[in-house]
């Protein structure tokens, strides 16, 4: 038997998202769910965009700083994708300018996170000194989201410029294990849903993927609390470019998961913590993430029809 949303629960998570989730969640979710419109949407990044272009002021909740970082800026570019941004979107081109800016001619890569990380509490893994080791030089995340965002909205990137990224990355790639690792994938996610990614490229990566993704998601639900890969994470629509790659009795499992996940107060807690570094910065985070990951189950469980009474 296909296991449901109850109508009740859905309700719950609903109430959290008006009450107790951020206001970008939470025009998000009306923009999602109930025609709500881009505007609302827009306005509530707003606070998050420095002078600079980039975003901070904890668009990733666990990284508090107001600075500006490559990672919350491609955070906010998610949404406007999400929303069907184009280049004439307010704040997206200033957005562009700061990637452009940061980008690092050296290493050819974009640096996920400044220095001034550090003036800020954030969870340990956003310290600058270890920033490149915990993200593997940063080849493939952020490298291989930006390329895509760029391509996406591509006013300011010189075409020469973005080829060149764009086949650097994509070169890596097909050099890289079977075994990937899970922010990295999820990188390369974010390059393979550019609408304007050509057709060849995408079709390598799109194999390149498809071939990894048994080998790097976590198939057993006995691991689902863990840090690893969830099979929705990288399929959370069923026509997702990777659908079809997992089992479906996987995909259902996984469902299940979710919906039994779900917490008292209609909210998805997240499965980490770094309470132990900072309490009190960590409880604003965890609160934040609440909101970010109930959207993000109610998008994926609707998808799937798994909300009762919800088409």
């Amino acid at each position: 038997m296909t296991e449901l949303l109850s109508r009740a629960a859905y309700e719950r998570a609903v109430h959290y998202l008006r009450h107790e989730a951020r206001p970008l969640e939470k025009a998000l979710y009306e923009f999602h769910f109930e025609n709500g419109s881009r505007t609302n949407v827009l306005a509530a990044l707003v606070p998050y965009q420095n002078h600079d272009g980039g975003f901070g002021h904890a668009l990733e909740p666990d990284m508090r700083a107001p600075a500006s970082s490559v990672i919350a800026t491609i955070t906010a570019l998610d949404v406007l994708r999400q929303i069907g941004a184009d280049e004439d979107t307010p704040g997206l081109p200033a957005a562009l300018a700061y990637l452009m800016d940061a980008y690092d001619v050296a290493s050819e890569r974009w640096p996920i996170v400044p220095p001034a990380v550090e003036d800020a509490p954030h969870a340990p893994w956003w310290t600058y000194a270890d920033a490149a080791e915990n993200f593997r030089g940063f080849w493939a995340n952020p490298r291989a989201a930006v390329i895509g965002y760029l391509q996406q909205f591509n006013r300011l990137a010189p075409t020469e410029f973005l080829t060149g990224a764009r086949r650097g990355v994509i070169d890596d790639l097909m050099r890289y294990s079977q075994h990937m690792e899970k922010h990295d994938l999820l990188s390369f996610i974010d390059l393979l849903l550019t609408a304007e990614l050509p057709r060849e490229d995408y079709e390598h990566v799109l194999d390149k993927l498809r071939r990894a993704l048994p080998q790097s998601v976590a198939l057993d639900p006995a691991e689902w609390d863990g840090y690893g890969l969830h099979p929705l994470d990288v399929l959370p629509t069923p026509t997702s470019p990777l659908a079809g790659v997992l089992d479906d009795e996987v995909i259902d499992a996984g469902l299940a998961y979710v919906i039994a996940r779900q917490g008292a107060d209609g909210a998805w807690p997240p499965n980490w913590s770094w309470d132990f570094v900072d309490g009190d910065a960590w409880a604003a985070a965890e609160r934040e993430w609440r909101g970010v990951l109930t959207l993000r189950h109610l998008l994926t469980l609707r998808a799937y029809g798994r909300i009762d009474g919800l088409d």
